[in-house]
């Protein structure tokens, strides 16, 4: 059944086929809040101990991985470290992000995400919050990314909704990410800049450190006037800095809305291990058009799981 109609179900079960719209339109956020706070402890009281066991056998988000957390964190310190010596400044991220931290400033479906009451929801991905974090820091003159980039990397264990196809994967798992804010300087100054160092990184680490060979692929997305002309130039630029790493352009039109410009994506070993790109999260953020933001990220479950580490870890 699909959810629009479990949730007319519900609705015509409550009495009300408007109560979603009548709640969102007529109460405040704190009043949601204080709602679904009453309504959680409602539903805890009314469980007993058997019921927690019960229901943890089938709860796919509860259940722990199978992987050694002590491979995990060596991997994650490793990686910091790395990144740390690159120029990215580490964070320590909160398990928990704001609601909407991803649907509203990413266009992920909300579903996608584990919401949760006092306007929260389980993270889900570190470089929405690693954008807020810049963000906050630019409006509030913390952080000031106009004379340099500011490069940030974290790791976090995040949670995600979707169902995956095998076992090996549960619902949650170890993400490493880097992010680099800078202003747009013309000429794609930062844009070239910002994505050289991101390489610079994943080279070190995949085929200095665990000794794979990797390839990058470079597919173009909307959000530059000339987009053509933007991943070519990135192109050329990296080819010239890199030569020996195969970096291969990809000219076909997609749907996505998620990257703006440019979605690279790194296969080592013939398994896509990072996804990263340009994105205008604190320009929306911010409600400046010269912000500029580069994301990426990798797996370290993922790592794990395929071998990549088995020669150092």
């Amino acid at each position: 059944m699909k959810q629009q109609n479990i949730i007319e179900n519900v609705l015509e079960k409550a009495g009300n086929k408007n109560l979603i719209n009548e709640l969102t339109i007529r109460l405040s956020q704190s009043e949601i809040n204080t709602l679904l706070l009453a309504l959680s402890k409602e539903i805890a009281n009314k469980n007993t101990p058997n019921d927690i066991l019960n229901k943890y056998k089938y709860n796919r988000f509860v259940k722990p991985s199978e992987l050694s957390p002590i491979k995990v964190k060596q991997v994650e310190i490793l990686m910091l470290e790395m990144a740390e010596a690159s120029g990215f400044s580490s964070i320590l991220l909160s398990p928990a992000s704001l609601l909407g931290s991803c649907s509203v400033i990413a266009k992920v479906d909300q579903n996608n995400v584990i919401s949760a009451t006092r306007g929260l929801e389980l993270i889900a991905d570190s470089t929405n919050m690693l954008a807020i974090y810049l963000a906050n820091g630019i409006k509030n003159k913390t952080i000031d990314n106009t004379k340099s980039p500011v490069h940030l990397s974290a790791t976090c264990r995040v949670t995600r909704g979707q169902m995956y196809k095998t076992d090996e994967f549960v619902s949650h798992f170890s993400l490493f990410t880097i992010v680099s804010s800078g202003k747009n300087t013309g000429s794609y100054g930062f844009e070239k800049d910002a994505i050289a160092r991101h390489m610079q990184f994943y080279i070190n680490y995949f085929e200095e450190k665990l000794g794979h060979k990797l390839t990058v692929t470079l597919n173009v997305r909307n959000g530059y006037t000339d987009k053509i002309g933007f991943i070519d130039r990135i192109h050329c630029h990296l080819r010239e800095i890199y030569p020996y790493t195969d970096f291969i352009m990809n000219v076909e039109e997609t749907e996505n809305s998620y990257y703006q410009g440019i979605n690279f994506k790194i296969i080592v070993e013939g398994i896509e291990l990072v996804d990263g790109g340009f994105v205008d999260w604190t320009q929306k953020l911010l409600g400046n058009k010269k912000e500029r933001l580069l994301i990426s990220g990798t797996g370290i479950d993922l790592q794990l799981i395929t071998g990549m580490l088995d020669k150092i870890i």
